[in-house]
């Protein structure tokens, strides 16, 4: 059974208007009583549907972006490139759309359905979660229709879309097998992203399947941050000298890895061959042109608010995962290795 106001005054200790005030932003609730309403408001996964009152006499359609850690900067867009593409599908619909930010802390303060109810969203594509954040587990058993980019949940209620991040990793090892390269180091990004499982998957499988030895050491993480693969890059060359290819699992850290091992007086290609992932528009301006795994991130936004309003209205015939082409695209960052 849904919480309702009573239920949160009663078990808070304290009248309804207060709590309807505190819902409001009143001024006048002290520090103590605020904390006190809305801690037992999330105990009770209880939430106000503050546009309802405007609009219960309308069927609500928003479609929501939440995006988990935004990062955005004028290297990497594909935030924005996602969010592109959930925007035009909205626009070729009767759907409405809204933005939001969330991050691992802020997830801890409300639940996904307060979340959802407070903001009355009919449906969310989510990007960015860890499996550590609290929205994931959630996810596994909310009834609010949802999309995910990049992770498979197996609810019904919650589709997915994304490229085959694995198959796409292990086209890439491959590509760099072919260039007679058999010492492949990987920079990768955080062990709780369930896309970075998936492409240290893709990288493994390939070794494995063409009789390569598997060297722990040669995994590294750099939380898909660009000047952590800089030093990332330079300790891993500096303590295995026989590593003469790197692949790093998306350009903004294949960006560092170049500046790392330049500063090492090395050269890339010649010295160490790299790949990269995600193909950002800066990937084709770098020195050397980066050779990458490129997935098209408008095209995952569109889809995701697609499946999404096929989940809204019922849908049940509707795959819920989908699968996104990727290409290879071969550019000036990878080089034959000619010393084996």
């Amino acid at each position: 059974m849904t919480a309702t106001i009573r239920d949160v005054a009663r078990t808070a200790g304290v009248s309804i208007s207060t709590v309807s005030k505190v819902f409001n932003e009143y001024t006048d609730i002290n520090k103590k009583t605020k904390e006190r309403v809305l801690e037992v408001a999330k105990q009770l996964d209880y939430a106000p549907n503050m546009a309802a009152r405007t609009l219960s006499s309308k069927t609500q359609k928003t479609i929501a972006l939440i995006l988990s850690e935004l990062n955005i900067n004028r290297k990497s867009t594909m935030p924005l490139e996602v969010l592109s593409g959930v925007y035009k599908y909205t626009e070729q619909t009767d759907f409405e759309f809204v933005f939001y930010g969330t991050s691992t802390e802020k997830q801890k303060e409300k639940t996904f359905r307060q979340f959802c109810n407070e903001h009355n969203i009919a449906g969310a594509v989510v990007q960015g979660l860890k499996m550590t954040d609290s929205y994931y587990q959630e996810l596994k058993i909310t009834n609010i229709p949802t999309v995910l980019i990049d992770i498979d949940m197996g609810n019904p209620y919650v589709g997915t879309v994304s490229i085959d991040s694995e198959q796409a990793a292990f086209e890439a090892i491959e590509y760099l097998i072919s260039q007679k390269h058999r010492n492949i180091g990987i920079i990768n990004g955080s062990r709780d992203a369930k896309v970075s499982i998936l492409r240290e998957n893709g990288y493994r499988r390939a070794l494995v399947e063409n009789n390569i030895q598997l060297n722990e050491a040669h995994i590294q993480y750099a939380n898909f941050e660009e000047d952590i693969a800089f030093l990332i890059s330079q300790n891993l060359l500096k303590n295995n000298k026989n590593i003469t290819a790197l692949f790093c699992t998306s350009d903004i850290m294949a960006i560092g890895a170049i500046r790392g091992i330049k500063e090492m007086g090395l050269n890339v290609p010649d010295d160490i061959s790299i790949i990269g992932f995600d193909d950002i528009i800066l990937s084709q301006y770098v020195t050397p042109r980066l050779t990458t795994v490129a997935q098209d991130a408008e095209v995952l936004g569109f889809e995701s608010a697609k499946l999404l309003s096929e989940i809204i209205s019922g849908n049940t015939d509707s795959p819920k995962l989908r699968i996104i082409p990727h290409e290879l695209k071969y550019r000036d960052s990878v080089k034959e290795n000619e010393t084996n």
